[in-house]
């Protein structure tokens, strides 16, 4: 299969076996009467809410897509978790929640915290680990050792700002990266731990253990 495209003025040629159509998606909040309730909505047609999940009508909440959150089911169950806590007189929000995304490719994708581009727009000065896949000892007995795993820590600190991979069980261990940061767990605690092998998680001691750009 070739398909010829336009980019930048330029026009390119692609061949491949499959082709990804992806058209993107829209709220459906047309016609649906919200403008009776009081419930105000974005310039982009999602229905707007504060931090706290509520809409511009007392006593109506919003969770998901709809809102404009993240879309993914893990968001969409935070979010849950944030009116319900309100409801009951808590005061959860959602601003500076970590938001992990995973992309079940094949290798997989899946990333958490900040990228370089992040850091550099926010003058964050920091450590980057990366070493390719073949370095993960599991992914290499598994013979699946495309992509890659990288790591930004802070470099003022062993504060762990950001983490994404790009190969076999991408997913599971930007989990384990996640737990870290949650817990305020330096970089040097991975490195130094004693994870079962083998295991793809094991390979955040390889990672840490290189010299950092």
């Amino acid at each position: 299969m070739r398909v010829t495209l336009e980019q930048c003025g330029v026009e390119r040629s692609l061949e491949g076996t499959h082709l990804l159509v992806a058209a993107g998606r829209v709220p459906n909040t047309k016609d649906i009467g919200l403008e009776l309730t009081g419930v105000e909505l974005t310039e982009n047609g999602y229905i707007k809410v504060n931090e706290r999940l509520e809409t511009t009508a007392p006593g109506v909440w919003a969770v998901g897509e709809i809102a404009g959150s993240p879309q993914f089911t893990h968001i969409s169950e935070d979010d849950f978790r944030v009116v319900r806590d309100n409801i009951l007189g808590g005061n959860r929000v959602t601003t500076g929640r970590q938001v992990p995304f995973c992309l079940f490719t094949d290798p997989e994708f899946a990333r958490v915290g900040m990228s370089e581009k992040d850091a550099k727009n926010k003058g964050i000065a920091y450590r980057l680990f990366k070493v390719p896949m073949g370095a993960v000892l599991r992914a290499r007995s598994l013979m699946e050792t495309r992509g890659f795993v990288k790591c930004l820590v802070e470099r003022d600190s062993d504060s762990i700002l950001g983490f994404a991979a790009l190969g076999v069980g991408a997913g599971e261990i930007m989990a384990c990266v996640q737990i870290a940061m949650l817990g305020g767990i330096p970089y040097t605690s991975l490195r130094e731990a004693i994870l079962a092998h083998p295991t793809i998680p094991e390979g955040l001691i390889s990672l840490f253990s290189t010299a950092a750009s």
